[in-house]
């Protein structure tokens, strides 16, 4: 009951001064939203991160001229000699390396029947890149080796592809002309959906001889693969390493002129990335939490001030120190409490209109809404404990003889 009567009373006097109080809980409701929509917004990144890595394997080693994440300077990069179908070969060809899928990479112009695409994804590669980069087959099949060796004008395509070129009709057997060349379409793989913002439906497949048949031979090739069973992926990599380097004629000394890629480089590039988000956050929060709760220890002891008289009144009639200090600090606590559930309505808000206009995902988890009912509670305690104890502290005779 004497709680009760603490937090009605504590309501009806934050009650009666609406403006004060509403101003005060502004720094609470930017921290709290902020914590809460940046926390979304990275939560959603998370979840669809972890989807798109699945989706392209997770013991995938890419070899090619480009890291997946770039650091140094780009004309080094271009500089570097291509690497060969015949590096390719000498990949597989090693114990510890499994399965292997050389692939080149190219961007035309698609047509069928009066309809096109531009600038559409077209890849050259071998029957070996439907399992190590997961692209299995929605209706048709997946070239094959024999379509490899003999150089068949066929092609494997994307879900946009279809969408773009054959509506409803089914693709299968149809034509479709890569820059005016004619293959045939044998098969659809799986939507995958995108990866950062990047279609991975949007392209063509098509067995690497044809493409070097089609395009040249003078592209960089990409080659994917897999440890053989049993062996780990460091020494797999180190087995590329070793055997790259002599066959490009690096020096001893120098760095290697290619770059082996796995799924790590992404995911420590992402965590980086989420790492400067959270610490950004975590400024922002800090600031803006410091700026509500120095506003709420000043009205507090505005308000301290303003109800010496009361307090000396209730003190006068049996009211303990405990009850006096308990109802200023449930004040201060409500006041945070008040501009934290605002914060949290409108981080989620925000949170979820960005997922709405924007390809950035957003997942308002159970862990945001309650971090940031903790700092605001905690806030309303931290800054509030001293105007409360100060009230509570108030002689009767002085409060009372107080103007």
């Amino acid at each position: 009951m004497e709680f009760r009567e603490t937090l009605l009373s504590a309501l009806r006097t934050l009650g009666s001064h609406k403006m004060r109080s509403g101003l005060t809980m502004l720094g609470i409701i930017i921290g709290s939203s902020s914590l809460v929509a940046v926390m979304s917004l990275i939560a959603g990144l998370d979840r669809s991160v972890a989807v798109q890595f699945q989706s392209i394997g997770t013991d995938i080693i890419s070899v090619s001229l480009y890291p997946w994440v770039q650091t140094g300077d780009n004309e080094e990069y271009r500089n570097r000699p291509r690497i060969t179908m015949e590096d390719s070969k000498a990949v597989a060809s090693l114990p510890s390396v499994g399965l292997t899928a050389p692939n080149i990479h190219t961007s035309r112009r698609l047509a069928y029947r009066g309809e096109s695409m531009r600038r559409v994804h077209v890849q050259g590669s071998t029957e070996e890149y439907e399992t190590i980069d997961n692209y299995p087959v929605e209706s048709g099949r997946f070239i094959t080796a024999l379509d490899v060796d003999r150089r068949r004008q066929v092609a494997v395509i994307g879900t946009d592809v279809v969408d773009e070129l054959y509506g409803l009709r089914d693709p299968i057997g149809r034509d479709i002309h890569v820059d005016g060349k004619r293959f045939k379409v044998i098969g659809v793989v799986e939507e995958k959906g995108d990866i950062f913002g990047d279609s991975q439906d949007d392209h063509i497949i098509i067995p690497v001889t044809t493409f070097q048949k089609a395009f040249g031979t003078r592209r960089s090739v990409v080659i994917d693969c897999q440890p053989a069973d049993g062996v780990s992926m460091e020494r797999t990599i180190e087995d590329i390493r070793m055997l790259l380097r002599v066959r490009r004629k690096v020096p001893r000394d120098d760095p290697d002129n290619f770059a082996i890629n796995t799924q790590d480089d992404l995911l420590s590039s992402y965590n980086q990335l989420t790492g400067v988000l959270y610490f950004a956050m975590t400024g922002i929060v800090g600031l803006a939490l410091l700026e509500g709760g120095i506003g709420v220890m000043n009205v507090m002891l505005v308000s301290v001030a303003e109800r010496t008289r009361e307090i000396g009144i209730r003190k006068a009639i049996g009211a303990r120190r405990r009850d006096v200090t308990l109802q200023f600090l449930v004040e201060a606590v409500i006041l945070t409490g008040f501009g934290g559930a605002i914060g949290i309505s409108a981080g989620a808000g925000l949170a979820l209109l960005v997922r709405s206009i924007s390809p950035l995902p957003a997942s308002v988890t159970p862990a945001a809404v309650g971090i940031a009912i903790a700092f605001s509670v905690i806030t309303g305690i931290a800054f509030g404990v001293y105007p409360a104890l100060r009230a509570g502290r108030l002689h009767p005779i002085e409060a009372l003889s107080s103007q």
